[in-house]
């Protein structure tokens, strides 16, 4: 778009970013045409970062900000989606009826819950720590930090589309390496700024304590929807 006082060329907004006069307002087509490129880009960039942390997670991660939000969150979103979808399409070939409530949103909300709370157990530490981290670089590099392993669960979903026997293998290492690599990689990266009030080897076990506990009960629940569905 150019303006109309002065000719400059701009991305768009109410007002020419040179001379300050209104803009004319934009229609649907160039709207949609701009919101399509902005998508673009930011998939764009969403791959480039997810191909820089799988080439090097730990290097790539620790110096991770709040500038990789938007990919935080949707590396969250999958992971949270990948398990209950891959036991949703399990059951559903099943000679029972499943309910899609029951086993795949209410699980995803948990997944979801329990990844945001795994990460609040973290932010919590460094803060006992001493550290003077924001809440949006440490959950950012947290959803940095989850990359690999959500990449472990996409190759589960794919080997039980094969119907191979080892993907529920592949998809065992993916969540517990998640639940268990994630809290002391993600501390140890704030080292350099730590304090000395809390060791990390006593919030890493704090974490683990309280992670294993959530973790069981939602399994437990999880299954009994299960049963209920398939048997009753």
């Amino acid at each position: 778009m150019y303006c109309p006082q002065c000719g400059h060329q701009t991305d768009g907004g109410k007002f020419c970013e040179k001379c300050g006069s209104p803009l004319p307002g934009q229609s649907g087509q160039q709207q949609a045409v701009q919101t399509g490129a902005a998508a673009k880009q930011a998939a764009k960039q969403f791959g480039s970062f997810v191909l820089a942390v799988l080439k090097r997670p730990y290097q790539e991660c620790k110096t991770t900000g709040g500038e990789q939000l938007i990919s935080a969150v949707i590396t969250m979103v999958l992971f949270s989606l990948l398990t209950p979808l891959m036991f949703y399409t399990l059951f559903s070939d099943g000679p029972g009826s499943v309910s899609f409530t029951a086993v795949f949103l209410e699980p995803t909300i948990y997944f979801a819950l329990f990844i945001f709370g795994l990460h609040a157990l973290i932010f919590f530490a460094l803060k006992l720590a001493g550290n003077q981290v924001s809440f949006k670089d440490s959950f950012s590099r947290f959803g940095a930090f989850l990359i690999p392993f959500t990449a472990i669960l996409i190759l589960a979903l794919l080997l039980f589309l094969l119907q191979t026997d080892i993907c529920f293998t592949v998809l065992a290492v993916g969540l517990i390496g998640a639940f268990f690599a994630i809290p002391p990689a993600m501390l140890s990266s704030y080292q350099h700024s730590y304090k000395g009030k809390v060791d990390m080897i006593y919030s890493t076990i704090v974490i683990y304590l309280i992670t294993c506990v959530t973790f069981q009960l939602i399994i437990e629940h999880y299954i009994k929807e299960i049963f209920r569905y398939m048997f009753f």
